[in-house]
Parts: structure tokens; sequence; C-alpha cells
């Protein structure tokens, strides 16, 4: 195992830790599904949630250069980056099914704020830290003029806007992009860490 497995081994355990929160919760939803009223925003949330983790996962498969590189300071970036992502998977759907009815659209509520403000500290730290490695390392050039940067004004507004269709457009449109950016894609074709 080489030092960028190694390093990457800790931030997969975590990363796996979030898709097993969500895959627990699906499972309970679906065992008390009688007393669940459905709505579409938290299975939606937990969508995106599933879909980030993946799309940081493949990332990670072609960062490998980046790693003789890395400071500890990058690597604790990513870690608290990768926690945040946890977090953010286990907001979106309830943990704990109590007895009596359990209320998708009242838990989306709660979370929605919380939700949202994960989501744009998650992007924004892993983004920094990316950006910070590509510079230090591979002298890149850092371009605040990319379309990418339109994810941290879009989660923010989504945090405050309460509407439940501008939630759902928001949802299903970064749902879209995640699927779409490595759509068709191999592992190490065309990745940038």
């Amino acid at each position: 195992m080489g030092p960028f497995e190694y390093l990457m081994m800790f931030t997969a355990v975590i990363l796996g830790l979030a898709v097993c929160d969500l895959a627990v919760s699906v499972h309970r939803l679906l065992a008390a599904a009688a007393r669940v009223r459905w709505d579409w925003l938290a299975p939606l949330a937990a969508l995106v949630a599933f879909l980030k983790i993946v799309s940081q996962w493949w990332t990670f498969f072609n960062a490998g250069p980046l790693a003789k590189g890395l400071t500890f300071e990058m690597f604790l970036g990513v870690l608290v980056a990768s926690v945040l992502l946890f977090l953010l998977a286990a907001d979106a759907l309830p943990d704990e099914l109590h007895e009596g009815w359990i209320d998708l659209r009242a838990h989306y509520a709660t979370v929605q704020r919380r939700f949202w403000l994960l989501f744009a500290a998650q992007w924004l730290l892993l983004t920094a830290v990316s950006t910070w490695a590509q510079v230090a390392i591979e002298k890149a050039h850092l371009d605040l003029l990319s379309p990418a940067w339109l994810v941290l004004p879009a989660a923010l507004l989504l945090a405050l806007w309460k509407n439940r269709w501008w939630q759902t457009i928001g949802l299903a449109g970064f749902a879209m992009v995640y699927v779409a950016q490595y759509f068709g894609q191999h592992l190490g074709q065309g990745l940038t860490p």
C-alpha cells in the first residue's frame, strides 16, 4: 500500500460510514413504511448526499499523483471535508423512528438549513484544499471564473429559501450535476482532484 492509499483509507472509512448511515436510514423507513408520511424532498436530499459521496470517492482515484506533496494541513482539510459530508448524509433522512407517524416533509423542513450549510461548507473546504494542493504541488493556476463557483451561492440561497419548488429544483439540479459530471467516464479518465 502506497502513501496515498494509506492516507485515503481513513477518508474512505468516513465516506463508507456515511453511505452505511444512508442505507440504514432507508432500511428503517422501508420497515416502518406503513407509519411514514412520504415526501420527495428528504429522499432527494439523501440521493444528493449519496451522489456527492460517490463523486468525492471517484475523484480521489485520480488524486494519487498529488499524494506525495500533501501536507498534514491539506490532509486534515480532506478529513474535515469528509466528516462534513458524513454529517450532510446523516441529516438527509431521520435516524430515530419513534412510535407514531414519521413525517418526511417535517423532517426536511427541520434540517433544510443545516443540510445546505453543511453542503456549502463541505464544498468550499474541499475545493479550497484541492485548489491549494494543485497550486502548491502542480503549480496550477487559480481559476476564479469557473462555473463551479456557482455551487456556493446556490447552496447558500437554498439554505435560506424555504420554497419547496426551489428546494426540489436545487436538489434535482445537484443530483443531475453529480451524475453528469462523470457519466460514461472510466476510472482515471479526465478527472481532476
